[in-house]
């Protein structure tokens, strides 16, 4: 059996060079007053990026006082603020949001037989891995919706495990324009990786997910405790080589942008949904 590792190392260097300028801060809910777990904050343009902790600390990377740091948090209007401002005042503060979704009708349209949705590979075969060692790193898989589809749970199968101290969260967004779009999950979804090879799967179904556009399923890493870089590296999912359209994305750190992986290595990643679909 035939099994390659590819870790995305070359990444790294598209990332601009470690500064020793680092600002630290606390994210808040601004109605509560409690601190904000896993938000994603970054510098864009710099592709520098971290994620809460969860206690809603933070640490970041910066090249000066005028650039702007972006937060990000499931439930919560989106912030900006400068680093100049995050060295005079480090609490921030977010805004709840009411989280809806699109209503889609399914209840009185015939459905189909519950089903695999994606690539849920049998076969060991190739492995793909994070492309970075940093907090926020994302990698997904494409998964084709034609029509009303609902959602039950998400699976994602590992070929090589680390340390069970690794903590994940799942997203699954709208594609928009070719594009990830929203995310259609409304609250932290998290999980550990499995403590041998195999599936992970995370349930999915009091969210009452429905959706008839395409969609991007990923696993986001957001928490390791006394974990090094070589064990994110390590960490790797099942792949089948597909030179025809294949599903892979991912992207750096927080809010750094998406990018096909088929640039690189023309994968199909092991993750899948199961669903069911109404009947054409």
């Amino acid at each position: 059996m035939k099994c390659t590792s590819i870790l995305f190392t070359f990444l790294l260097i598209t990332n601009i060079a470690y500064s020793q300028n680092t600002i630290t801060g606390q994210v808040i809910d601004a109605e509560t007053g409690q601190p904000i777990p896993f938000v994603n904050i970054g510098i864009v343009e710099l592709l520098k990026g971290t994620v809460s902790t969860q206690n809603g600390a933070f640490t970041l990377g910066y090249n000066g006082e005028s650039d702007e740091v972006s937060f990000s948090a499931i439930g919560f209007e989106p912030a900006k603020r400068t680093v100049k401002e995050l060295l005079a005042n480090s609490a921030v503060m977010l805004q709840p949001v009411r989280y809806e979704l699109d209503e889609i009708t399914v209840e009185e349209k015939a459905l189909g037989r519950i089903k695999d949705m994606g690539f849920n590979l049998k076969k060991r075969g190739h492995s793909i891995g994070f492309g970075s060692t940093l907090l926020g790193t994302e990698i997904g898989g494409l998964i084709d919706i034609d029509r009303e589809t609902i959602i039950y749970s998400a699976h994602f199968i590992f070929n090589h495990t680390g340390n069970d101290s690794l903590l994940f969260r799942v997203n699954l967004y709208e594609m928009e324009n070719d594009k990830p779009g929203r995310n259609l999950i409304p609250e932290n979804v998290l999980f550990n990786p499995p403590k041998e090879p195999g599936t992970a799967t995370v349930d999915l179904r009091k969210f009452d997910l429905v959706t008839d556009k395409s969609v991007l399923l990923s696993v986001e890493w957001v928490e390791a405790v006394s974990l090094d870089n070589q064990e994110i590296q390590d960490i790797s999912f099942r792949a089948d080589r597909k030179m025809r359209r294949p599903n892979t994305w991912y992207r750096s750190t927080s809010l750094a942008p998406f990018m096909k992986m088929d640039q690189y290595v023309k994968y199909n990643i092991g993750f899948y949904l199961t669903a069911q679909q109404v009947k054409k």
